[in-house]
């Protein structure tokens, strides 16, 4: 069966690949466009309530559920033989964003991309992708295998996606403390308490903040995740622009000081961690994205 876990290390958790549902002698835990849209606002949702499925965000803002579906239509699943993640069409209709882990363990030789899909949904329909061989990740060193400033992957599709691509904002990024931004799962089995090997995956969005920017690789937000999300989008406001700002690679969840869930943002207690759509990650994007004649 294909899994998604994640291994915690001391006070870290990051969301990782296997391929077994065989639990090692270390602690794991199941891991985790161009169109106009309006400026993200506060939901008032209960700490449940705060991963919103399709149908739920379309009622809290208000618009239609084709509209909310066509909008996040680029957020999908990418399947690999070690298990599944999440991802998305970013640029260009036949490039995806997702984390490093998908493809690799630690600083293992890589899986071949050639052997993955990129599963998403046109309205009802699922839609299958395979992977083309062009696969760019951040350098990997054995000193420090689980650097999550390198934990980015930028893939090609065999052939486009029939969806808008999330947009890049080409001028740099900056990180703005408690500045609010919108997460959007591609792959999020326990939704509505899915967990089938290759059935139904659930799209989920939150609101939430950009908190503890502790350098521009890296920083954590208050977001919540669950099975699969490694790989996400996060996004930002640019007027009426929504742009990806990076990808969740993991997250601390420390149980001593929750254990049930659903509490309050804590740096390195209780937070999500993403890596920055900055430097290499950034300029490896671009330009597959320019070498595409599929934008």
């Amino acid at each position: 069966m294909m899994r998604n876990y994640a291994i915690v290390l001391p006070s870290f958790l990051l969301l990782w690949m296997s391929g077994s549902d065989e639990v090692s002698s270390a602690k794991m835990r199941e891991a985790t466009n161009t169109h106009p849209t309006p400026a993200i606002g506060t939901v008032a949702l209960t700490d449940a309530e705060r991963r919103m499925t399709e149908a739920t965000y379309a009622k809290v803002t208000g618009l239609s559920r084709g509209e909310v579906g066509k909008r996040f239509a680029a957020s999908g699943v990418l399947r690999c033989p070690g298990g599944a993640s999440s991802a998305q069409v970013t640029g260009a209709r036949d490039v995806i964003t997702t984390v490093a882990h998908a493809f690799r363990d630690a600083c293992k030789p890589h899986t071949s991309p050639e052997k993955c899909i990129f599963e998403y949904y046109l309205g009802a329909e699922k839609r299958i992708i395979p992977l083309s061989a062009a696969l760019w990740m951040g350098t990997c060193v054995d000193a420090a295998p689980r650097q999550g400033s390198v934990d980015w992957a930028v893939a090609r599709l065999r052939f486009p996606a029939d969806v808008t691509p999330y947009e890049i904002y080409e001028q740099p990024e900056t990180l703005v403390e408690l500045e609010r931004v919108l997460a959007v799962v591609g792959y999020d089995i326990e939704a509505t308490g899915k967990r089938d090997k290759d059935g139904p995956f659930n799209k989920t969005i939150q609101e939430c903040q950009i908190r503890d920017v502790r350098d521009w690789q890296t920083f954590e937000t208050n977001c919540e995740f669950e099975f699969g999300a490694s790989g996400s989008a996060l996004f930002r406001q640019w007027g009426r622009r929504m742009t990806l700002l990076g990808v969740v690679f993991g997250d601390y969840h420390d149980e001593e000081y929750c254990p049930r869930g659903g509490c309050e943002f804590k740096s390195r207690k209780w937070s999500s961690l993403f890596v920055t759509l900055r430097g290499e990650f950034k300029d490896r994007l671009v330009a597959a994205v320019r070498q595409s004649a599929a934008r």
